[in-house]
Formats: C-alpha cells, structure tokens, sequence
C-alpha cells in the first residue's frame, strides 16, 4: 500500500494535473501518478502496470487514475 504522504502528495498532483490528463489522453485510459509526475499511461490497466514495471517503478506505489473519470472525494462502502 502507498504510504500516506506519497499517496497525499501524489492525489494533489493528480487534482492539479486532472484537467490536462482529461484533455491528453483518451477517456477511459489508465495514467500512472509517482514522484508527484506522471509516469505512465496506456489503454489498459495491465498495459500500464507492464509499462511500470519496465521502467522501474513498483505498481503498488503509483497512484492510477482513468482520464476522464469523476472520483468523488469520498465514498461509504458499508452503510
């Protein structure tokens, strides 16, 4: 799991950039967020996580995000 400083710093990169990803890449494609920068992105979410692991970088430590997509801030799973 991305620890929470590196999951704070990368989901404020993400609300920064959000409105670019949106108009870069395609609705629906998977973009990688580490180091505050985007590191990654492909059509599929395996694509991607391929494309990580190529250049290095840990899958489970990247913040994925699908271009296009309305995350809410926050969600109840159980009510």
């Amino acid at each position: 799991m991305v620890g929470d400083q590196e999951y704070e710093r990368n989901n404020a990169a993400y609300q920064g950039m959000r409105e670019t990803l949106n108009l870069t890449y395609p609705r629906g494609w998977f973009v990688g967020i580490a180091d505050g920068q985007v590191v990654g992105a492909a059509a599929t979410f395996r694509e991607l996580e391929s494309l990580l692991r190529a250049g290095g970088k840990d899958p489970r430590r990247v913040l994925v995000v699908e271009a296009g997509v309305a995350y809410p801030e926050y969600v109840t799973i159980f009510a």
